[in-house]
């Protein structure tokens, strides 16, 4: 394959990356997770028995804080999906990292003139 059309596939395939890169309004950087846990109560099934599954969907914040959010069972499968769909985007953004670091590699990024600044 000659260099042209290396260059050409790899433009065609980041483009189209790019295309199916429209960020949904519903995707969430997360994880979403069960925890088993005992509540405690003396006579409840939990104390003898498996404990109480509870569902949190857990993201990170700058400084390295961690948040967690109990979810109620109905919405755990809309967090899963929210969560999947941002796994997705970012599998697909990383993708297109890599075609830009090979057509760098390459000189094949051709130098953008800077928008003229308007006068203050």
């Amino acid at each position: 394959m000659n260099t042209n059309d290396l260059r050409s596939r790899l433009e065609r395939r980041r483009a189209q990356l790019a295309r199916a890169l429209n960020a949904p309004e519903t995707f969430l950087r997360a994880s979403v997770f069960t925890r088993t846990r005992r509540c405690g109560g003396a006579t409840c099934r939990c104390a003898k028995g498996k404990g109480h599954t509870t569902a949190y969907l857990a993201t990170n914040h700058p400084g390295g804080k961690t948040e967690q959010i109990s979810l109620p069972p109905d919405l755990v499968p809309e967090a899963r999906r929210w969560v999947a769909a941002y796994r997705s985007w970012w599998r697909s953004a990383e993708k297109i990292s890599a075609i830009n670091l090979e057509l760098f590699r390459r000189r094949w990024v051709e130098p953008r003139k800077p928008a003229p600044r308007g006068k203050a």
